[in-house]
């Protein structure tokens, strides 16, 4: 079994302020009635109670994206956890610093190279090319409504991973080392990618591990490989 080292998702941290926001928005509601019998301005208790009715539906759009996108992390970080005790897994990580770091859905290190992978837990016909700004995703939706959208290529998000990465590297004099930019597209029976690139991996979940795999020739040695380990677990945040 892989080497995991385990981190707190940031779809998670998200969801828990979200959460927390929340919770101060419905004490603010309930302040609204003491601050009516104090002020008898109806307005100003209209508005706060408008205001956190917007709040609250605004938390539980977010909520649903939030719990869509940790599945589609897990769900990946299962499956990367079934490569042997020479990998090293890393899930939900920002290399580069908390501002302006790039967010990195898994990285795993090797002695074959360094695979940063993007999550994509999109269903539906997935369009695009690898030059492309925007991707297009096309689904069927409840009562078979036809669901369409852009979104950004993550192709591209994978393309500014990679350099952040290959920028770490080099700053601490680790030269030669291959990182091969995957985008993983979480499994579903509707799924069906239409897209072309050249450079980057574009899959399937259940083809990812097959796709590491293949990468079998020996890059990096075991001294080398464990110093990778110890350089992202302190500059990984």
């Amino acid at each position: 079994m892989a080497i995991t080292k385990k981190k707190e998702t940031s779809l998670k941290i998200k969801k828990r302020n979200e959460f927390i926001m929340q919770l101060v928005t419905i004490i603010m509601g309930l302040l609204s009635i003491p601050v009516y019998m104090i002020t008898r301005n109806k307005y100003i208790t209209i508005i706060l109670i408008v205001l956190c009715f917007i709040i609250v539906l605004r938390y539980i759009k977010k909520r649903k994206i939030y719990d869509y996108g940790i599945k589609g992390e897990m769900e990946t970080a299962k499956e990367l956890s079934k490569l042997n005790n020479k990998y090293y897994i890393y899930n939900d990580i920002i290399i580069g610093g908390k501002e302006k770091g790039a967010q990195i859905d898994h990285l795993v290190l090797s002695p074959y190279g360094m695979f940063c992978i993007e999550t994509k837990n999109m269903r539906g016909t997935i369009t695009g090319r690898e030059e492309d700004n925007n991707w297009k995703q096309k689904k069927i939706g409840q009562g078979g409504k036809i669901y369409e959208k852009e979104f950004y290529n993550p192709c591209k998000q994978s393309k500014g991973h990679i350099n952040a990465i290959n920028n770490m590297l080099v700053h601490e004099n680790f030269h030669d080392i291959k990182v091969y930019s995957v985008v993983a597209f979480n499994n579903s029976s509707d799924t069906n990618l239409k897209i072309e690139v050249k450079h980057t991996t574009v899959l399937e979940l259940d083809k990812l591990i097959n796709f590491i795999l293949t990468k079998n020739e020996k890059k990096i040695d075991d001294y080398k490989l464990k110093s990778l380990v110890k350089l992202i677990d302190r500059v990984a945040e």
